[in-house]
């Protein structure tokens, strides 16, 4: 598994919520103006399989490429190519890009939320994710340090979860 990757893909939907969006592989208000005529993407938002794709260092996608191919069930499932670049199973891959797969209370949670918790939410489930198939990862390691460290991150993603339950 990429823990790297799906950490910059959680700090990314963390820092710029606005850009997230579970229910949509890739949303632009100019859409058609982006795929033909090279505008700049107005009000972009992706699911976690679309931040992965553009969270990939190297990677082949940037926003313009996550429009102009389509979603999880075109031909070439971009989805699938998500979960090979962070090293995801398919029972792995089908729990993390799927919020209906997720554990309680994040699904619960991620239901009942506003567009405005919807981040938070899934950036939170990330961590669970992490926490559930990657314990051997050290944050230290793997994350920045936070203010208070190990104790305190746990704290802070314990009162989302309580949030959400």
């Amino acid at each position: 598994m990429n823990v790297r990757l799906l950490q910059r893909v959680r700090d990314a939907i963390a820092d710029r919520p606005d850009r997230y969006c579970a229910a949509h592989w890739a949303f632009a208000r100019n859409r058609r103006a982006v795929i033909e005529f090279g505008a700049r993407p107005d009000h972009f938002r992706c699911c976690i399989a679309g931040h992965v794709l553009l969270e990939e260092k190297g990677g082949d996608y940037d926003e313009k490429g996550l429009l102009c191919e389509g979603g999880f069930h075109d031909p070439g499932h971009l989805w699938q190519r998500a979960a090979e670049a962070a090293g995801l199973t398919e029972a792995q891959r089908n729990e993390l890009f799927f919020p209906s797969q997720w554990d309680a209370p994040f699904k619960k949670g991620y239901y009942l939320s506003s567009g405005a918790e919807e981040a938070e939410i899934s950036a939170a489930y990330i961590d669970h994710f992490l926490d559930k198939h990657a314990p051997e990862r050290t944050w230290a390691a793997d994350r920045p340090a936070v203010p208070g460290g190990e104790e305190e991150r746990r704290e802070a993603e314990g009162d989302v979860a309580a949030r959400v339950a």
